[in-house]
């Protein structure tokens, strides 16, 4: 599934020099409800709540991507004002879970007369990928990851570009500076086909579009470049 990732340029620059993404812990969100599904104004059921959300928090990471990039306040909000990139990847379906949206929190009733005390896998996975209406707008699908190995040299937590996450696409925000030659300069060597373009505000309605002029550019791997000479 082509899904889609925007960020500054500062940060864009950063991935593509490491090759890789930073899983985002949930309560590092711009969603203060995050994890927080669950109707808790009963004080024993917010306990529980907490603490199914603490776990999640240390326990889980996630990439947190849109299904286009053509919404403009997706780039207003994501990418610095239009100012940064949009980063298409294809990624495996079986990693990607929609995530679904509601305008009620769900009423749980939890408690050792209930087998499992009232959880289940249901619950959680509920809990992991269900926003507030107010975020429909995002059309937002999640790569989640288990915590596992941090990174020595800050503690924070990556998933590698490779087989499973492949970057395929490059779009140049509208006000960003980036030239198409910097971000071929930039990429250096691929190992999948990346098609680089620059994004502009449509004439005929409220979206995003490619820019005609300059053209876009496909950068291909080596051995690919080569056969096609």
């Amino acid at each position: 599934m082509r899904v889609y990732y925007m960020t500054t340029a500062n940060w864009a620059e950063t991935i593509l020099q490491e090759r890789r993404l930073k899983q985002s812990r949930f309560f590092e969100s711009n969603d203060p409800f995050e994890l927080m599904l669950i109707d808790s104004r009963n004080q024993y059921v917010r306990k529980i709540s907490k603490m199914i959300a603490t776990h999640h928090n240390k326990t889980i990471g996630m990439l947190c991507f849109g299904k286009t990039w053509s919404s403009p306040v997706m780039w207003a909000h994501y990418a610095e004002k239009h100012t940064g990139v949009c980063l298409g990847f294809e990624v495996e379906d079986k990693q990607l879970t929609e995530v679904a949206y509601t305008d009620d929190k769900i009423k749980v009733e939890f408690g050792e007369h209930l087998p499992r005390h009232g959880l289940s896998a249901e619950l959680l996975n509920r809990v992991l990928t269900t926003k507030a209406t107010d975020w429909r707008y995002e059309q937002e699908v999640r790569a989640l990851a288990e915590l596992k190995t941090p990174d020595p040299s800050n503690g924070l937590y990556y998933t590698d570009f490779g087989e499973q996450i492949q970057l395929r696409e490059i779009i140049i925000g509208h006000r960003c500076e980036w030239t198409i030659a910097h971000v071929i300069a930039m990429l250096g060597d691929v190992v999948t086909p990346v098609r680089i373009c620059k994004a502009r505000p449509a004439f005929g309605s409220f979206q995003m579009i490619e820019q005609q002029r300059p053209r876009s550019v496909t950068v291909k791997p080596p051995l690919l470049s080569a056969q096609g000479q």
